[in-house]
């Protein structure tokens, strides 16, 4: 690890005038200082050189190590030549080190004796408890000397000392789980890594299989992995001692080693490795067991509503006659035969079709196109393990409501009856009143209790379609959070992942200044009351002379933009950069290599367990690893295709120095660098982002492929956050069948680049009525792109108010304002919750998506997202700017999908199947995508300054034009790392467009 990875204070190479002057020049009071310490002018140079760099780095440097441009800065204000030997001999002299001593103590700084390493051993020790990286440990040492007024020691001191404390954290970890654990216990943790005679891989190769394809024989293989981890997990509670972030560390090196490896491993790390991933593997296992649960009966669903559609198909003959039937008796009442012939003709006409009368009261009995009484066939089947599931996990009720609760241990109490009807009220280990069937949705009342009137004393229900009916709504209240599951991490009570009460409390002032919202419930909803008075009425007022938007018939109709013509001389621009750009005749690995030796982005990788990587070649390893899994090559093609290396050098590295994680922390370095250039700054807005989502195709026997109607294929999304600057900020892969919207938000909260927008577009999928809410709340503005928009309701800010042209726009539905005010301390508190890093939004928005009676901050969030996007639209249909910076947006996620998935130029599906490795691709794919982009943005920088030396013109609409989505380097051909040399970036190359910035003004 080196300095720049941390917060280590270090001299910048280059400067610009306003650096140099602020941080470099002396003030008049440091000039009288030295003018009281010192004498010489060789003397009094070195002594404000030494003065200078101090209060920027917190330590001593000598002047050889201080760049020539500080020095030359001060010579110039001090009026003399830069006398490099003098410097020389004033760093050895007996004055320096009085000088040292004068400025220590105008400064008010400590020199690091004994007393500094005590504190600085402290708060490594306390740091190492709570994290991993070397970094983050460094930089709580440095924070503390700092705080506590200490000169700062050589890096390589805190880099050694930070190394020891987390040494001696771990193995205090690691003796503490050891010393409590049983001889049986290490005997049954040992037996896993060895492998019997009648198996061909060891346990500890099966504890970390991903989940099986969505299947009855996959369900079975899951319940079975679950028990074998279950049997293993009786000692989980000795790593409560152990931070999450440090389990968290341990599983994944666990689960990155083989048997081999770990055997290998030293004895009392293995044993809390092995935990730490039983723990891991046993809370995923339980995730899956939950989502095939919901499947496997959203699958029985599926089949229930095509039969019913079959059913209604090979009716409807039946359903015709009747109506014709229906037809000739109200011809028949209406004529003046006596009435006595009217019932007698009547009577036959009913009578005539036996089968008619039967089909017409069973299909009124049951609802008519009700898919319920299809549902036992297809539950019957996988009945069996469905069962086993809700015999082996714990089902919480997380509300005062414990009904649906008590239901479902009353089905599992009764499971193994054989009769039809079960009575309430008889003996069982579990208690069911007819009022714990209040949640019975109506389609399933007449099926389970017998009954047509909800209001009837209940004595008993149908066991068979009770059963399908419990199993059916366990999947809405998992979706709505209102039953959770212990053990688990995504059905896990949210609850207890929130701030306190208190400590929001504590919180707010500050929050509301933050995100600009008052924070109080009367003043809230008075301005977000007002917000919504205000942008109705500017539609209102600018209805006449707004040319796109007009309402015709009671619908509003908003005219198609018409797109804007390139730039003069766009064209010729664009083929000369095309050509300079063809000819620095560059392969992708080209730009992974040179990119490596600008950024050095490959520091990021290293070994799991966080020791010292001791690979030969290693930027070499690295380079080739990210190329064959970021564009679909794969290790064993990349072997065959460059010398030099093996598929197994390739795997080792992915397997045990590169996790999401490190990925994540490489591409925000990418991302900063990129930040740092002149020309994106012309391209976009920091402050705005885009999120869309793309198809991967995927192999079927996996959990989290699914079959994409739309692509008719399997697969799953891609979901990325890309900057209106170009560049991709954060990625994700999701399921195909999941609201997109679920997860726009933690792009940007999972976002630590330097580049923070604070305003969101996206499609259809990236909206809803809560996610408006919470964004809002979170500070963020939420601009989709929304298809179909003129189908969503508007809400008037009060039901007195009245407009002149826009009044059809709005439904005569009320905002529940008095919903909002109640509910915004608990809405308030998600907030804070994901701000400080808690929860994801997506766990909430997962439990947000799905209306309940029980969930009330649904409703509260979907009230107050009514209005923001209200609010939303009326600003979309009155600005013409607004609408193109959205089409705008998405069109650029839509170029960064085409582009990331040209760099995966080797497959067309991803060839991994296990869930963390296809997101590892997805990241590795992600970090070529934003490499290319951040080469093609400097070589198009130096290739239009060369232009524009050359005399062609260019101008600001010119320049925003271009793009860096540019496909030039090769992707086929020989493989091979070039070793030249490239020189360093020059990140404030410009363009002289003053010209022009004048003539605009």
């Amino acid at each position: 690890m080196q300095a720049s990875d941390t917060a280590y204070p270090r001299l910048k190479t280059s400067f610009n005038a306003g650096e140099l002057e602020r941080w470099y020049s002396p003030t008049p009071e440091e000039c009288e200082f030295c003018a009281t310490v010192v004498r010489g002018q060789s003397t009094r140079f070195g002594f404000l050189l030494t003065l200078k760099t101090f209060q920027r780095l917190g330590h001593f440097v000598t002047s050889d190590q201080i760049p020539d441009a500080i020095i030359d800065h001060l010579a110039k204000i001090e009026g003399i030549p830069v006398d490099r030997e003098a410097l020389k001999r004033y760093d050895i002299s007996r004055s320096r080190k009085t000088h040292v001593s004068l400025i220590r103590g105008y400064l008010n700084v400590s020199p690091f004796d004994s007393e500094a390493h005590g504190l600085l051993c402290q708060a490594l020790a306390d740091a190492a408890l709570t994290k991993d990286d070397l970094a983050d440990i460094v930089n709580v040492g440095i924070e503390m000397l700092v705080k506590h007024r200490y000169e700062l020691p050589a890096f390589g001191t805190l880099l050694r000392e930070a190394k020891d404390q987390r040494a001696a954290t771990y193995q205090t970890l690691f003796r503490d789980v050891y010393d409590r654990l049983s001889d049986v216990d290490r005997s049954a943790l040992d037996a896993l890594f060895l492998v019997g005679d009648s198996c061909r891989t060891s346990p500890w190769n099966e504890i970390k299989l991903d989940a099986p394809k969505v299947t009855i024989h996959g369900l079975r293989e899951l319940l079975t992995r679950y028990d074998q981890l279950s049997a293993l997990a009786g000692n989980q509670e000795l790593l409560r001692n152990i931070p999450i972030v440090k389990r968290h560390q341990l599983s994944l090196e666990g689960l990155s080693l083989d048997a081999a490896s770990m055997a290998d491993m030293e004895v009392k790390k293995r044993y809390t490795a092995s935990l730490a991933l039983i723990e891991r593997q046993l809370a995923r296992v339980t995730d899956d067991l939950c989502d095939m649960f919901c499947k496997q009966m959203m699958k029985a669903q599926h089949l229930a509503d095509a039969e019913l559609e079959q059913y209604l198909t090979a009716n409807q003959d039946k359903t015709d006659e009747i109506l014709r039937r229906f037809a000739q008796l109200d011809t028949l009442l209406q004529s003046d035969q006596p009435v006595g012939d009217q019932i007698a003709i009547a009577r036959q006409l009913v009578t005539a079709r036996p089968d008619l009368c039967e089909f017409s009261r069973v299909h009124s009995e049951f609802g008519g196109k009700n898919e319920c009484r299809f549902m036992w066939r297809y539950f019957k089947v996988r009945r069996g393990e469905l069962f086993r599931i809700l015999a082996k996990l714990r089902w919480v009720a997380t509300s005062q409501d414990k009904s649906f609760e008590r239901a479902l241990a009353f089905v599992l109490a009764n499971h193994r009856r054989h009769t039809d009807w079960l009575t309430l009220d008889g003996k069982s280990e579990a208690v069911l009143t007819p009022q714990d069937l209040d949640w019975v949705p109506a389609k399933w009342w007449k099926l389970v209790t017998g009954e047509n009137d909800d209001k009837a004393e209940l004595s008993r229900v149908n066991r068979r379609h009770f059963e399908v009916c419990v199993c059916r709504q366990l999947v809405q209240e998992l979706k709505s959070a209102d039953i959770c599951v212990s053990g688990s991490e995504t059905y896990s009570d949210s609850r207890e992942q929130l701030l306190s009460m208190e400590a929001c409390n504590a919180a707010l002032a500050e929050y509301g200044e933050l995100v600009g919202l008052p924070v109080e419930s009367p003043s809230f909803v008075d301005h977000v009351r007002t917000q919504l008075l205000d942008a109705a009425h500017a539609v209102d007022r600018d209805y006449l002379s707004n040319t796109y938007f007009n309402i015709v018939n009671g619908r509003p109709v908003l005219a198609r933009l018409t797109r804007k013509p390139d730039p003069k001389g766009f064209r010729v621009v664009e083929e000369a950069l095309t050509q300079k750009l063809q000819a620095l005749d560059l392969s992708m690995l080209d730009v992974l290599g040179d990119t490596m030796r600008w950024l050095n982005w490959g520091r990021f990788f290293g070994p799991l367990s966080g020791h010292e990587s001791k690979l030969e070649d290693e930027e070499r390893r690295q380079i080739l690893t990210t190329f064959a899994y970021g564009t679909g090559l794969g290790p064993t093609q990349v072997a065959k295709s460059v010398s030099g290396v093996s598929d197994r050098q390739i795997t080792f590295v992915n397997q045990r120095h590169v996790t999401t994680e490190k990925l994540e922390a490489t591409i925000c370095e990418v991302i900063n660098a990129y930040n740092r250039f002149w020309l994106p700054k012309l391209w976009g807005d920091a402050t705005r982002a885009g999120a869309d989502g793309t198809k991967w195709d995927l192999y079927e026997n996996n959990l989290l492929s699914e079959y994409h109607i739309r692509y008719g294929s399997w697969g799953g999304v891609a979901y990325y956050h890309v900057s209106d600057t170009y560049i991709a900020l954060f990625s994700h892969f999701i399921p195909c069948g999941v609201w997109e919207a679920i997860y726009i938000l933690d792009g940007l909260t999972k976002n630590k680049s330097d580049i923070q927008p604070d305003t969101l577009h996206g499609d259809t999928q990236a909206q809803s009525t809560p996610v408006f809410g919470l964004a809002y709340l979170l500070g963020i503005k939420l601009m989709p792109r929304i298809r179909n928009w003129k189908d969503l309701k508007c809400y008037k800010p009060t039901s007195e108010a009245s407009y002149n042209h826009i009044g059809e726009l709005f439904t005569k539905d009320n905002v529940n304002w008095a919903l909002i005010a109640r509910h915004l301390p608990d809405m308030l508190q998600i907030a804070l919750s994901i701000k400080a890093g808690r929860i994801a939004p997506s766990t909430i928005l997962r439990k947000l998506g799905t209306a309940s009676r029980k969930n009330k901050l649904y409703y509260a969030f979907r009230e107050l997202g009514r209005v923001v996007r209200t609010c939303f639209l009326l600003e979309y249909v009155n600005s013409e700017e607004l609408r193109r910076l959205i089409q705008s947006a998405t069109n650029r996620c839509e170029s960064f999908n085409k582009f990331a998935q040209w760099v995966y130029f080797a497959s067309d599906l991803i060839q991994e199947n296990v869930r963390d490795e296809q997101l590892k691709v997805i990241k590795y794919n992600h970090l070529i995508a934003n490499l290319l982009i951040f080469h093609n943005c400097k070589s198009m920088t130096e290739a239009l300054k060369e232009m524009q030396d050359e005399g062609m013109a260019l101008t600001p609409d010119i320049l925003r034009a271009l793009s860096p989505y540019r496909q030039h380097p090769s992707r086929f051909g020989m493989y091979e790392l070039r070793d030249s040399e490239v020189g360093p970036i020059d990140y404030d190359v410009r363009l002289d467009l003053a010209n022009h910035e004048e003539m605009a003004l």
